[in-house]
C-alpha cells in the first residue's frame, strides 16, 4: 500500500546549501517503507524533486533509507495533497520545450558558448539588427516576453536554419 507524508524540518541542511533555510519534505512511500518519490521545499523557494528516473543530482537525492512508519504516522497526508505539490514541482510544458530545444541545439553545436546560442536561437536579440549606429541597436529586453513568444521565435529560427541547409 502506498502512503504519503509531509514533514517540516526546523533545522537547515548543514552543508554548503545551508543558506536555503529550513525545509518541508514530501514522501510517497511503498509498502516496504522506502520512498519512491520525494519533494524538498526550502525557505528560499528552491525545490528538489526525486523519483526512480532522477534519483540524485548535485544537491541531494532520493532517500535510500526506509522511513520509520511508527515515527512518520503523525505526518501522513492524503495522496491528493502530495500530488498537488508534485505537479507544482514539474516544469511548465513551455519551459521544458524551450530547454529541450536549447539542449538539442547545443549538443549539435557544442563549440558555441551558451550566450552565443541564445542569440543564434533568437531568444535574445537586438532591437535594430540593421544599423549599429542607431540608438535602438541594443539588446531587446525579453523580461516581459511570454514563454510562448520566446518559443515561437526559437522555433522560427530553427526552421530558418533548416531552410538555409536545404538551399545549400
Amino acid at each position: 500500500m502506498t502512503r504519503y507524508f509531509k514533514r517540516k524540518w526546523s533545522e537547515t541542511r548543514g552543508d554548503e546549501f545551508d543558506s536555503w533555510g529550513t525545509s518541508t519534505w514530501y514522501f510517497e512511500v511503498g509498502s516496504d517503507g522506502y520512498p519512491s518519490k520525494q519533494i524538498e521545499l526550502y525557505e528560499n523557494g528552491n525545490r528538489l524533486k526525486y523519483h526512480s528516473e532522477k534519483t540524485f543530482d548535485d544537491y541531494g537525492g532520493l532517500s535510500d533509507q526506509a522511513l520509520n512508519m511508527d515515527e512518520y504516522q503523525k505526518f501522513e497526508i492524503e495522496k491528493a495533497e502530495f500530488y498537488k505539490e508534485w505537479e507544482v514541482s514539474n516544469p511548465k510544458k513551455e519551459h521544458q520545450e524551450i530547454l529541450d530545444l536549447i539542449s538539442e541545439y547545443l549538443s549539435n553545436h557544442y563549440s558555441q558558448r551558451f550566450g552565443q546560442a541564445l542569440f543564434n536561437l533568437r531568444i535574445n536579440e537586438f532591437v535594430n539588427k540593421e544599423d549599429p549606429s542607431k540608438e535602438n541597436y541594443k539588446i531587446r529586453d525579453i523580461h516581459g516576453d511570454s514563454d510562448e513568444k520566446i518559443l515561437k521565435r526559437l522555433k522560427g529560427q530553427l526552421e530558418w536554419f533548416e531552410d538555409q541547409k536545404k538551399r545549400r
